[in-house]
């Protein structure tokens, strides 16, 4: 079930965001970019959520929390850049090329 919808959902956020004809290449960018903003994001409040919830302030560990931070705010990122991906196509390929290489680095190529 859920196949079928995720397809949907990203053929109805591509088509809404490229206004129903966008080039493949920048439909794939767009995909790519919101793809992985999705991911850093939720990998970034996973981090965040695990190192707050811990009950001991002393098991803390700032430097977790620092880079959920920063993974969290690069999806973010990802995430805004792939709405304006057809606006600036030299900007949305240099945050796919980062976006690819840091799904390769973080998520193992996920």
């Amino acid at each position: 079930m859920a196949g079928p919808l995720a397809r949907y959902l990203r053929r109805l956020t591509a088509n809404a965001a490229m206004g129903g004809h966008a080039a493949p290449a920048i439909g794939r960018r767009h995909q790519l970019l919101a793809d992985s903003g999705r991911a850093m994001m939720l990998l970034g409040a996973i981090t965040l959520t695990h190192q707050l919830s811990r009950s001991a302030p002393a098991s803390r560990n700032a430097e977790h929390l620092a880079l959920g931070l920063v993974i969290w705010l690069l999806g973010a990122a990802l995430t805004t850049l792939s709405l304006v991906a057809r606006q600036f196509p030299r900007l949305a390929a240099a945050g796919a090329s980062i976006a690819t290489a840091l799904r390769i680095y973080l998520l193992g190529g996920l």
